[in-house]
C-alpha cells in the first residue's frame, strides 16, 4: 500500500453545474449579469461556446488558466486576459426571444448537461437548429428531454444528437418524470419560461435544485412541495423577462470527492478542502461516506449566492461497506465511480443497487469501474444496477494503470480516469493520470492540486 499521506489545503474547480446554469440562464435575462469564477473546464466553455453561437453577448477578464483553456476551446473572442487569480464573465442579456439561429451546428462538446438543458431554451424558440456533441455524446440519451418537450409543442428530428429542434410556441404541461433527473427538470423549466404559466414537474425523490434557486433568484416563482407518498411535486413560473444574476460560483462537490475519498483511505492523510459547494440536493457521498465511517467535518459554513458552502476537514478513517439503495445513489450519482474506491479499502461488503442510470453516462460507468478496480485485484461484481464490492482484499502483484490494454482506458470519461488515479495512488503511491486532456473537461489542474498533498509518511 502506499508509502505517503496527504496533508495541507486544496481548492477545487467551480462547481460545472451551477456555471453551466449561469451562463445559460444569463444569456437570455433582460440586462447585463456578472459571474465571477477561479477555474472551470472544457464542459462550461461548450455552454459559453454555443450561446455565443446563438448570438449571445459575452465579454470577460480571464484568469491565465482560464484563458489558455479558452483559447484551446475557440472562445477567446472579447475575452481579456488579466493578471488574477479568478475570472469574471459579462453576459449582457436582451431576453427571452433575443436568441437568434446559428448557422452552423450547435457544438455541445461532451457535455450532457450543457445539451439537455439547450433543448429547454430552444424549445421555445421561433427558428430551426442543429445540436450535436462528441462521440460520447452522441450515444447518449435523449428521449428523456425530448418526450416532454414534444408535449410542450416543440419538434425534435430524433432521439438521439445530431438532432434538430424546431422551436413552438409551447404549452404548460405538468409532467411525472420516470426518473428523478435535475436535467429533466431543468429542460422542461427552461421551456416553461416561454409559457409565461406555470409548469410541473413531479419527481419520487427531489432531485438537484441548482436550476430552481437560481431562476428564483432571476425572478421566477418556484414552489417544492413533497406529497403524502413522499413523492415531489414542483411547480415554476415566470410572467415577464429573467431579471440578470450576479454571483460567485461555489468549487464543486464533485471535483472534491476525490479529495476526500484519498484522504479517507491513505493512512495518516488530514485534509482542508476550501470553498466547496454543500446543496443538500448534492452531498449525498458525503452522507454514504460518514455511514461508513469517515471522518468529515464541514467547517466555516456560509451562503454564495443562495448556495450553501462550507470548507471540508477530511481524515484518514477506518470505513466499513455498507448497503447503497436507489434512494442514496439519486443525490450521489456522479460520484458512484470514486465511491467505489472507497468501497475497495472498506471492511466488509459494500453494495451498489439502483444505479442503472450509471450506464448511459460519458461511458457505461458500471462496467469501467468494475474494470478498473479489478486491475488492482479488487473483489468486485458487476450487477445490472450496481454492483458488489467485498472491501480490503487487494490480490498480490496487481498491476497499475501503466500496464495492459484495458477498455476503460479509451472510455473517454473524466471521472473513470480520476478515479483510476486515486486507487493508483493510494496502492503504488503513484499519481498517474490516462488522458489528462480528457480530465479538463470537469478539472483542470487535477495533478496539480493532488501533487501538493502527497507527503511521505
Amino acid at each position: 500500500m502506499a508509502s505517503i499521506k496527504l496533508s495541507g489545503e486544496v481548492s477545487i474547480p467551480n462547481d460545472k453545474s451551477i456555471t453551466h446554469r449561469s451562463i445559460l440562464f444569463s444569456s437570455i435575462a433582460d440586462g447585463k449579469s456578472k459571474i465571477k469564477f477561479t477555474s472551470i473546464g472544457r464542459d462550461n466553455l461548450a455552454s459559453l461556446r454555443v450561446m455565443r453561437q446563438l448570438g449571445a453577448e459575452v465579454t470577460g477578464s480571464l484568469s491565465k488558466e482560464v484563458y489558455e483553456l479558452a483559447k484551446s476551446e475557440g472562445v477567446i473572442q472579447s475575452m481579456a486576459l488579466w493578471s488574477k487569480d479568478y475570472s469574471e464573465l459579462i453576459v449582457d442579456g436582451k431576453g427571452l426571444h433575443s436568441l437568434r439561429a446559428a448557422g452552423e451546428i450547435l457544438d455541445c462538446g461532451n457535455s450532457g448537461t450543457t445539451s439537455r438543458l439547450l433543448c429547454g431554451i430552444l424549445a421555445g424558440q421561433k427558428f430551426k437548429v442543429t445540436i450535436s456533441g462528441d462521440n460520447s455524446l452522441q450515444s447518449r440519451p435523449f428521449k428523456r428531454i425530448t418526450e416532454p418537450l414534444s408535449q410542450m409543442g416543440a419538434v425534435f428530428s430524433s432521439e438521439n444528437l445530431p438532432m434538430s429542434i424546431t422551436g413552438a410556441s409551447l404549452k404548460p404541461i405538468e409532467y411525472k418524470s420516470p426518473k428523478a433527473s435535475a436535467q429533466v427538470k431543468s429542460a422542461i423549466f427552461l421551456a416553461g419560461l416561454y409559457c409565461q404559466k406555470p409548469v410541473t414537474v413531479m419527481e419520487s425523490s427531489l432531485s438537484r435544485n441548482h436550476t430552481e434557486l437560481m431562476l428564483e433568484s432571476m425572478g421566477v416563482q418556484v414552489e417544492s412541495q413533497q406529497q403524502l407518498d413522499l413523492s415531489w411535486k414542483i411547480t415554476s413560473s415566470l410572467n415577464g423577462e429573467l431579471a440578470p444574476l450576479e454571483m460567485e460560483i461555489p468549487g464543486d462537490f464533485s471535483a472534491a470527492a476525490f479529495f476526500m475519498v484519498a484522504a479517507s483511505v491513505i493512512p495518516d492523510s488530514k485534509i482542508l478542502i476550501k470553498n466547496v459547494g454543500f446543496n443538500p440536493s448534492r452531498i449525498g457521498l458525503l452522507d454514504i461516506l460518514n455511514k461508513m465511517g469517515a471522518d468529515i467535518k464541514p467547517v466555516e459554513k456560509r451562503k454564495v449566492g443562495g448556495e450553501d458552502v462550507v470548507d471540508l476537514i477530511v481524515s484518514y478513517a477506518n470505513l466499513t461497506g455498507i448497503d447503497i439503495d436507489a434512494t442514496q445513489v439519486v443525490h450521489a450519482i456522479d460520484e458512484i465511480p470514486i465511491l467505489a474506491v472507497a468501497a475497495a479499502f472498506a471492511n466488509g461488503t459494500t453494495t451498489v443497487s439502483g444505479a442503472s442510470e450509471l450506464r448511459v453516462k460519458e461511458s457505461d460507468r458500471i462496467k469501467m469501474t468494475v474494470e478498473f478496480l479489478s486491475q488492482y485485484g479488487v473483489n468486485i461484481e458487476e450487477k445490472e444496477d450496481g454492483f458488489i464490492i467485498k472491501g480490503g482484499c487487494f490480490s498480490e502483484g496487481a498491476h497499475s494503470v501503466s500496464e495492459g490494454e484495458e477498455a476503460w482506458k479509451h472510455c473517454e470519461d473524466h471521472r473513470i480516469f480520476m478515479s483510476n488515479a486515486v486507487i493508483n495512488l493510494a496502492i503504488h503511491s503513484k499519481l498517474e493520470l490516462f488522458e489528462k486532456s480528457v480530465v479538463e473537461t470537469s478539472f483542470p489542474g487535477f495533478l496539480e492540486q493532488f501533487q501538493g498533498l502527497i507527503k511521505d509518511a
